[in-house]
């Protein structure tokens, strides 16, 4: 059989409009695809970029963060990040200690005193000085210079060598038990070690002060932009302030 003259036509018509109606869509497709993109992308932009904005321009300026009193709250959770504790080790201190102590007694009712026994531990001991990041810190800028006053510096539990630790009877009687002097004086050591850390505070103030000069430095140089050549001075808040010096007139 043959094919009709007429199908032909008809058939070669519809093929050709099915790819213009693709080619349509397609052009449509690529002309919107894109814009929808790009307005997708500004939208978040916009959604993002307005604290990033904030943000990067407090960073860019050393007045103006310290005008919206922000800079106390950026160091503690800097120091914090940094340190992975609340605290900031400023100082450490190693020394090679000695305790002594001497136990006196007598017997009838005092009338009959005994040979004293004089007992002395050695160990060495590591002190651990810090300063709490969660507690106020005052940072005033002026022209150039940023004054601190960090809060006051504490210690931590001082760590005690137990290989490095010896007792001796430095004196002592057959008519005493000096073991249990010794075993007293081992006891007492722990407020021993803490009365010796508040004692040794002085030692490692300046040290600490440094220290936490350059701490407060470095977290201002990674912060702001214009943060170069600052002069930072620290005081701890259980110092006195510096007295005012008056100005000195010479005359001719």
């Amino acid at each position: 059989m043959s094919e009709s003259p007429g199908e032909k036509p008809s058939a070669s018509k519809s093929r050709g409009g099915g790819w213009a109606v693709a080619m349509a869509f397609l052009i449509i497709a690529c002309l919107v695809l894109p814009i929808v993109l790009i307005k997708s992308a500004m939208t978040r932009v916009r959604s993002l970029g307005g604290t990033a904005e904030s943000a990067l321009i407090a960073v860019r300026h050393l007045a103006d963060g310290f005008k919206s009193g922000q800079v106390e709250t950026t160091l503690r959770s800097y120091g914090a990040e940094v340190h992975g504790t609340s605290r900031f080790q400023f100082a450490e201190l190693k020394q090679l200690e000695s305790f002594e102590r001497k136990d006196s007694t007598s017997i009838a009712w005092g009338a009959i005193p005994l040979p004293d026994v004089v007992v002395e531990a050695r160990g060495a001991v590591v002190y651990t000085y810090v300063l709490d990041l969660q507690k106020r810190w005052d940072l005033r800028l002026t022209d150039r210079t940023v004054d601190v006053i960090a809060p006051a510096p504490e210690f931590g539990t001082p760590a005690l060598d137990p290989s490095t630790l010896t007792f001796e009877i430095k004196k002592g009687s057959v008519m005493r038990d000096e073991e249990a002097v010794r075993q007293a004086l081992q006891t007492g050591l722990s407020g021993l070690l803490l009365e010796r850390a508040q004692a040794h505070l002085p030692l490692v103030r300046e040290t600490g002060r440094k220290a936490t000069e350059d701490f407060v430095r470095t977290f201002l140089l990674s912060r702001y932009d214009d943060a170069a050549g600052l002069i930072v001075r620290v005081r701890f808040a259980d110092e006195s302030p510096a007295p005012a010096t008056k100005p000195v007139t010479i005359r001719q």
